[in-house]
């Protein structure tokens, strides 16, 4: 996979999880529903379309210390995450409390029901996050499903009961004017990117205040060309 990267871009052959060890793997019909969880199949079979999350088999897995894969790799700022491990994402967030620290932005996906036995659920999340001074700032849409054996619309995936979404953290509301001037351009962008203008502004405006810039204004005329 490296061999075949695009420049900057670069593939470790790590799992994360909460500490140094190893742990059960839960193998599901579908790889990408595989988890360091149980699937809840009790829960889940009672809605359509959910087969894909049903277990095959248990492995195991060896895990490291998002903190640990750090220092190993020599990564001393983390400015973005882009998460979703079904359900162990909590378990990363917690042996990643030092990488947290420097985090600008990060997209986690959530659940809010049982997916899988025993997870943490958006609120353990969202509490532990803003611990962290890392605010839950919206969901990238909400997923789901119905009861069976009822198909709304003709569509099995079309959600009465919302179970999943991604959702975007950000660096404090209140603590981002102690960023520095390249972290508030990057929190700029990549608010940009997940569509909040008004959080993009926010940033370049104090970022213009101290460093004598116009790039609040700039951008303010930019987007309404």
């Amino acid at each position: 996979m490296n061999a075949k990267a695009k420049a900057g871009v670069r593939y470790y052959p790590n799992a994360l999880g909460e500490r140094n060890e190893r742990r059960d793997f839960y193998i599901t019909n579908h790889p990408m529903c595989c988890s360091l969880y149980e699937p809840n199949q009790a829960l889940i079979s009672l809605y359509n379309n959910f087969e894909v999350a049903y277990l095959k088999r248990k492995g195991v897995i060896d895990t490291v210390s998002m903190d640990y894969f750090a220092r190993e790799n020599g990564i001393s700022e983390t400015d973005f995450i882009k998460i979703d491990i079904q359900g162990a994402e909590l378990d990363v967030f917690k042996g990643g409390i030092e990488a947290l620290k420097s985090v600008l932005a990060l997209v986690c996906e959530v659940e809010f029901i049982s997916h899988y036995v025993g997870q943490p659920l958006f609120g353990d999340v969202c509490t532990f996050l803003d611990q962290h001074q890392l605010m839950f700032h919206k969901f990238l849409g909400l997923a789901g499903r119905a009861l069976k054996p009822i198909v709304i619309n003709n569509d099995p995936n079309l959600p009465s009961q919302h179970i999943w979404s991604d959702a975007v953290f950000i660096r404090h509301i209140q603590a981002i004017q102690n960023l520095g001037a390249q972290q508030l351009l990057k929190l700029s962008v990549l608010a940009a990117v997940y569509g909040s203008p008004d959080l993009s502004y926010y940033c370049l405006a104090h970022h213009d205040m101290k460093n004598g810039t116009t790039l609040a204004p700039d951008f303010v005329e930019n987007a309404t060309r």
